[in-house]
């Protein structure tokens, strides 16, 4: 999916501000209603395509970002919240009806977004969504609940977008498919880091966090347990 060292607090967690899903806090099943809000989406094939294929774990040359960017539209979002939910429910019907009532009570993206500004990102941008993704999932897998450092996620933001812009199928998308994918990821994010924080102290359930997330980013050919983060982006773990 962030400079201060001393906010203890993931990524997703710093993301949500005054915003945290409910739906992540209740006992249902966050991991299914999280897998649901991607399911069928265009960010569901495309954006695993980007990242995960193409296997390039070392933040070079940051791309053109123009390609990356699309024109919100509220009446989207609605339409993209909507979906989300009829999407979540095949998955986890108790979570989806907790996420509807959250939407349905603001916009979580919205107030989210001064928090995405701070340390960088944007919600008007698919491959600084990915990577709001990208980070929170690494953390949840590796259990922590810390912040890194702001280098390490320009790193990361840079990583994604140029991942992303390699993609044609992204980079020439729609608005309506670019809003699509960047609102998937960011409701996941979200939901990660909701779960992280009602979780932390719970050693339990964070290694149950960890292994969902591991399972599903294995799912769609991404290893996150295989990388190690740096102030060059994600690069593969030794040995």
């Amino acid at each position: 999916m962030r400079a201060r060292n001393a906010i203890r607090l993931a990524i997703g967690s710093l993301l949500i501000g005054c915003a945290t899903p409910a739906a992540a806090q209740e006992g249902v099943d966050w991991s299914g209603l999280m897998m649901g809000i991607a399911h069928g989406t265009a960010m569901d094939e495309a954006a695993r395509e980007s990242v995960s294929s193409d296997r390039r774990t070392e933040a070079r040359r940051p791309a053109a970002t123009t390609s990356l960017t699309y024109r919100p539209s509220l009446e989207r979002r609605r339409a993209n919240y909507a979906r989300f939910v009829a999407k979540a429910r095949a998955q986890d019907p108790r979570g989806a009806a907790s996420l509807e009532k959250d939407l349905s009570a603001s916009d979580l993206i919205a107030k989210a977004a001064p928090e995405l500004t701070r340390y960088g990102f944007r919600v008007d941008h698919v491959g600084d969504a990915y990577a709001a993704w990208w980070l929170n999932a690494w953390l949840a897998v590796r259990k922590r609940t810390d912040t890194p450092p702001i280098r390490q996620i320009a790193a990361v933001r840079a990583q994604a977008a140029e991942a992303m812009a390699a993609v044609p199928e992204i980079a020439n998308a729609s608005d309506a498919a670019k809003q699509e994918m960047a609102e998937a990821n960011l409701l996941q994010s979200l939901l990660i880091g909701a779960a992280l924080e009602h979780a932390k102290n719970d050693p339990a359930q964070l290694q149950r966090i960890s292994d969902t997330l591991r399972q599903g980013a294995r799912a769609s050919g991404l290893d996150l347990g295989a990388m190690d983060l740096t102030d060059r982006g994600f690069v593969p773990r030794p040995g």
